[in-house]
């Protein structure tokens, strides 16, 4: 028979083709991630927005965790997006006391989220019906009240 020799080119190409598959699998998950749960978190539009949905149960509150009637949590921030103009856009509603966005410790980059403070709860509201599931900056942006912070042991 032929020698064993001539095996090896191909149980080499065999081995780069297996090292590029196990090294690209995980990319490609990490890509379709985002899409299959914004799937899952969608609600049925409060304004007039682009795209038609389907009306989804709202998700159920889970811990004892009480709301915080004057501060709302905003997700789906432009990336672009500081402080000011996370206040700015929030601002038609009523006075914002406090807008800030949150970013990450190591690389200095926004998380994508922020919280607004209003002075008034009637602002609060109307700025979380309004603005819940509407378009900023090109992103669509979901807006709940935050939930109040437990307090936490100071060492």
């Amino acid at each position: 028979g032929p020698p064993p020799s001539s095996n090896l080119p191909n149980m080499a190409s065999t081995l780069r083709l297996l090292a590029l598959v196990l090294i690209s699998a995980p990319m490609c998950y990490a890509f379709m991630a985002p899409a299959s749960l914004a799937r899952v978190t969608l609600r049925a539009p409060a304004v007039a927005k682009s795209g038609l949905r389907a009306p989804v149960a709202p998700m159920m509150m889970s811990g004892d965790g009480d709301l915080d009637t004057k501060k709302l949590f905003i997700g789906g921030i432009p990336w672009a997006f500081d402080s000011e103009d996370l206040k700015e856009a929030f601002s038609e509603f009523g006075t914002v006391a406090d807008a800030n966005i949150v970013y990450d410790r190591e690389t200095g980059r926004s998380r994508g989220f922020g919280f607004v403070t209003f002075e008034d709860e009637d602002a609060a509201k109307k700025a979380c019906d309004e603005m819940n599931e509407a378009e900023v900056g090109g992103r669509t942006v979901n807006v709940n009240f935050a939930k109040a912070r437990p307090q936490r042991e100071r060492y």
